[in-house]
């Protein structure tokens, strides 16, 4: 199968590139980045991945539309229009779009839903994401991805509170999250379940990007194989129950 990553350059666009072609099931293994034409790519492309930047998303649905290529997003950073635009896509090609590509951190998405269904309405939660200082965007995709599992798990949209300053008492249901950029932190994440007596803390820490290029070509695969539609890693993973 012939691989195409959008985002070339970027250090996950790099690594998937080297995973891949170490792995026999790619026959070719080819980029492009955001200042690229994608007309001059070859018509013989089977799956794409995506790592690049929002600004391109526009030119990856069109090019993925028009060749009928299934197409892995991990791209975060994503306005509500360009959501939208990726769930219509999905009614076209297969579309696996995920802020985070690991099976560690899938389970922990799992897990704080559970959690929070059990826990969310007798205690405060806060939710911590840290990344290294070379990050653009934040709150993570993965911390907004969590919070999304909380209000599934409690059943209802909540306040958020992006950091505290000054005086801010905090309110009852409310959901803190907070961000934390510096050196070369790959990614952790962790969501806390605080009740007077008692807390609970779910985390989950990445040592190496590698897990996330490896969590995209196996994404890439299952697109590969899968009808039109939008799908998670969970999915990809067989986490959903």
């Amino acid at each position: 199968m012939n691989l195409l990553v959008w985002g070339k350059k970027g250090r996950m666009g790099q690594l998937i590139m080297e995973n891949a072609r170490n792995d026999s099931f790619w026959t070719e293994v080819i980029g492009i980045d955001v200042e690229d034409d994608p007309d001059t790519l070859p018509q013989t492309v089977d799956v794409v991945i995506d790592f690049s930047h929002p600004s391109a998303l526009n030119p990856l649905l069109d090019f993925c539309q028009h060749h009928q290529c299934p197409l892995v997003i991990g791209t975060t950073g994503y306005d509500e229009g360009q959501l939208n635009r990726i769930q219509q896509a999905s009614h076209h090609i297969p579309l696996v779009h995920a802020t985070n590509m690991s099976l560690g951190m899938n389970l922990l998405f799992t897990l704080v839903e559970e959690a929070a269904a059990a826990l969310g309405n007798d205690t405060d939660v806060e939710v911590i994401e840290a990344h290294h200082n070379r990050k653009k965007d934040a709150p993570s995709g993965s911390a907004k991805t969590i919070v999304e599992a909380i209000e599934t798990g409690v059943g209802e949209t909540r306040k958020k509170v992006y950091g505290r300053v000054g005086e801010m008492k905090r309110e009852k249901g409310e959901i803190g999250i907070h961000s934390l950029r510096g050196g070369n932190i790959v990614g952790r994440h962790e969501a806390s379940f605080i009740h007077d007596l008692e807390s609970v803390t779910l985390t989950h820490e990445a040592y190496d990007r590698s897990v996330f290029a490896r969590g995209a070509l196996s994404a890439a695969r299952f697109a590969l194989q899968s009808q039109p539609g939008l799908y998670r890693m969970k999915d990809v993973l067989g986490l959903n129950r």
